[in-house]
């Protein structure tokens, strides 16, 4: 069944950030980013129940929820009620880079920790309403700028990630988690973000923050609830995937990007992880489109 637009605002400025509202009858249009693979979507449910599929998990959510997803990741609405409506707003890593306030205030986040088997934020009442009121302005900023739009769309990103780290904060403080811990975990994350590719071993990232394995391993475990390895080995799955989905590179070509000492280890990871080797999985790949699905 194809799926037409409605007349909703679907606006993007300089192919950094989108923001577009989403309801029954309509679906996701990441093509406004030139580097939408490269973007994070943040995900408001304004109304109704929506059933969404990302990697290998299905989530349910609800009036007042609020999901982030990282790069790389394509989730898709299986079901959804006939009165659902979700703020989506899309950011490539461009402009989180570009925004120095937007960076600093993202660096000192944990959002990976939401990235598992139930990435859902509970957000409270008065937190929805403002998250709500944020992206209303970021979309009015992109239809009607002016010559202070950039600043204007950086100052409200970062206003937005700030309301997101309250409340990921009090998650924190509720499991009693130290300052000096969260601190590791976010260069922890930094080094991986530039090296899983290379290294898969704990020891090289225990040593590059001079700390000892074990203490790496403790913090990786009660922030993201993983172990060192599955958290380094879930890096690999998503830019493995990526690879498959989006490029017609070989797998021979992949396992040797990531490091794998042949193509029949990188294999026998990727099945172990995913349940199908790369080839299969690639073949089986649906449009990277969000939208309700065709009956």
């Amino acid at each position: 069944m194809e799926i037409t637009m409605p007349n909703l605002p679907i606006t993007s400025w300089q192919e950094k950030i989108s923001c577009q509202i989403i309801r029954n009858d309509t679906q996701l249009d990441r093509t406004h980013l030139k580097t939408s693979v490269n973007s994070y979507v943040y995900a408001l449910f304004e109304h109704g129940t929506v059933k969404i599929k990302f990697d290998k998990y299905e989530i349910t959510a609800h009036q007042g929820d609020l999901l982030i997803f990282p790069p790389h990741i394509y989730p898709t609405i299986l079901q959804a009620s006939d009165d659902y409506e979700v703020i989506f707003l899309i950011v490539s890593q461009s402009f989180v880079y570009d925004c120095p306030l937007a960076r600093s205030v993202y660096q000192t986040s944990t959002f990976s920790l939401l990235h598992d088997d139930n990435p859902i934020i509970k957000l409270p009442e008065e937190a929805q309403k403002t998250l709500r009121e944020i992206m209303m302005q970021i979309m009015n900023h992109i239809n009607y700028g002016h010559s202070y739009t950039a600043e204007a769309l950086q100052a409200l990103y970062a206003l937005m990630l700030a309301d997101i780290m309250a409340v990921i904060d009090q998650f924190n403080n509720e499991k009693k988690i130290s300052q000096s811990a969260y601190h590791v975990f976010i260069e922890f994350n930094k080094l991986l973000r530039h090296h899983f590719r290379e290294h898969h071993d704990i020891a090289f990232y225990a040593d590059q923050l001079k700390i000892s394995p074990r203490y790496l391993s403790m913090v990786t475990k009660k922030i993201s609830r993983l172990t060192v390895a599955s958290y380094i080995n879930r890096h690999l799955m998503l830019e493995a995937c990526w690879l498959l989905k989006t490029t017609d590179h070989s797998i021979q070509y992949i396992s040797e990007v990531l490091h794998f000492a042949d193509q029949a280890s990188f294999s026998k990871f990727f099945k172990r992880l995913n349940g199908q080797n790369p080839l299969h999985y690639r073949h089986e790949q649906e449009p990277n489109i969000l939208g309700p699905k065709s009956k």
